[in-house]
């Protein structure tokens, strides 16, 4: 789904009077719009509720709930780590306030399967399985995600170069990326210039490109070849990677559910690391 911020800018010079109104109320009070009615927006922004609707036409979407939907979601890249949490500040007691952490990561861990299905799942990692060698990159708080996901990749597949381990500069590291490889990213909003540039770049030496993003339609995902979406809900991902980790599990049960091989060097890795010497 586009974002409302790029369907306004988009729209404006096509906007009315009474839709530019509602444009400026929303970009200055996003947090407000995200949770109105059709009804209460054009109250506060002085306008008819039919204007209203035309507005949301008029973005692009099909519906007002489609628009409140996007406002939801811009106000999730607007929210800061710490304004996020503050939202929870009206809870009894610090147990309140971690249940209802647990119970947002809860909700949007199960929806990584209805989110995106067990057969994009499936195709995604039969892209990490076929690859020549695996270019993992987490933007921001999402290189911890990477980093898991390739310490179990670098048991199962081939070849795994984990960028953010690197210590050097992410196009550097990928610079001889080639035809056959595969560059995954977990990124989610907002997309840094490091990320659209890594990206880019791989897709234009004819590698494969594989992204984890908030949409299926992100900035990033447009340039890829498959991507898989995670909702990280109020508390985006800068307030908990719980959804990205688990998904990122998941993805190495696939590929080590159907290859002997692969199950074979994770036995031995356990059996490894519990090994005592004489």
């Amino acid at each position: 789904m586009k974002r409302i911020s790029e369907a306004i800018s988009e729209s404006m010079p096509c906007l009315t009077r009474g839709q530019r109104l509602l444009a400026a109320f929303i970009t200055e009070h996003c947090d407000r719009a995200a949770f109105m009615s059709s009804f209460d927006l054009a109250a506060v922004s002085g306008v008819s509720q039919s204007t209203v609707i035309r507005f949301a036409g008029a973005l692009g979407y099909k519906s007002y709930t489609d628009l409140q939907q996007a406002l939801q979601i811009e106000l999730k890249y607007r929210l800061s780590t710490l304004e996020r949490f503050e939202l929870l500040e009206d809870a009894e007691n610090d147990l309140a306030v971690l249940e209802g952490i647990a119970a947002a990561d809860s909700v949007n861990i199960k929806k990584n399967i209805s989110n995106n299905g067990a057969d994009a799942i499936s195709a995604f990692c039969t892209r990490l399985s076929f690859a020549s060698k695996v270019y993992l990159y987490g933007q921001g708080h999402c290189a911890a995600a990477a980093m898991y996901l390739g310490s179990y990749l670098r048991l199962l597949l081939r070849n795994v170069c984990c960028i953010n381990q690197m210590g050097e500069e992410p196009l550097l590291v990928a610079s001889d990326i080639d035809t056959g490889d595969l560059l995954l990213v977990i990124s989610f909003p907002v997309h840094s210039e490091t990320t659209r540039r890594l990206t880019a770049y791989a897709g234009s030496r004819g590698a494969g490109v594989a992204v984890i993003s908030e949409s299926a339609e992100s900035e990033i995902a447009r340039l890829a070849d498959a991507a898989l979406v995670c909702e990280c809900g109020d508390f985006g991902v800068n307030g908990s990677l719980a959804p990205v980790i688990s998904l990122c599990g998941s993805l190495v049960c696939l590929l080590a559910r159907s290859d002997e091989k692969a199950q074979k060097r994770l036995r031995s890795a356990g059996d490894a690391i519990h090994f005592r010497g004489e």
